[in-house]
């Protein structure tokens, strides 16, 4: 879709947030996990219609909705993640600065930073938020979901953040509230601490 294309106006910062690089599902939750994948095909028709819907919207929002359609369109459990961490990450680094990208796409990385600089070359960006791992498992009879979450900074084209993160099926509340005993909240509970050093990692390093 044409709209995807940045053209010459500075956004900052611009992030993309990759699909993890590697999932690991423990079988006895495949049942649970299963629902999140769903595959939707639209028609011109349809595309047209959400892209006249969202024309009067800034140029960055309208770019960053329909990264999402398009990102929408094939979804499973792993990017059922990126795509929780894309939208909570622009709803704060919005909050800091209007003129920000952040989007999510379907690609992976290795983790290494030649793949992760030929993605930032491929999307036009500054920032690679990238799940080096995602995975779902049971401990003591309870779910559990863990995440390896790396950000590349183009700039000084090197990772500024590697770490882990593990959430439970207690629901963390406010923003990020779920209901307790579900994957939304294993999810949601990474999210949790894991967005405040993304945020950290980038706006510190990013000049306004």
């Amino acid at each position: 879709m044409s709209l995807l294309t940045y053209g010459q106006i500075n956004y900052k910062p611009k992030v993309v947030v990759l699909d993890p690089y590697q999932t690991k599902y423990d079988p006895a939750l495949l049942k649970e996990i299963e629902p999140f994948s769903a595959e939707y095909l639209s028609t011109p028709e349809e595309d047209k219609h959400y892209l006249d819907s969202i024309k009067n919207e800034k140029g960055n929002i309208q770019k960053m909705k329909i990264a999402e359609w398009e990102f929408r369109k094939k979804m499973d459990f792993g990017s059922e993640f990126s795509l929780s961490l894309d939208i909570m990450l622009m709803y704060f680094i919005f909050g800091e600065t209007d003129k920000c990208l952040v989007f999510p796409s379907h690609d992976t990385s290795n983790g290494q930073i030649s793949s992760l600089k030929n993605v930032a070359k491929r999307h036009d960006v500054l920032w690679v938020v990238n799940p080096l791992l995602f995975q779902t498992y049971l401990k003591d009879g309870n779910k559990y979901s863990k995440a390896v979450i790396q950000v590349y900074d183009v700039k000084k084209n090197k990772i500024v953040l590697t770490k882990e993160y593990t959430g439970d099926t207690k629901s963390p509340g406010f923003e990020l509230s779920c209901e307790t005993g579900t994957l939304e909240c294993t999810i949601n509970n990474i999210l949790n601490p894991c967005l405040n050093d993304v945020i950290l990692s980038i706006l510190k390093h990013y000049q306004h």
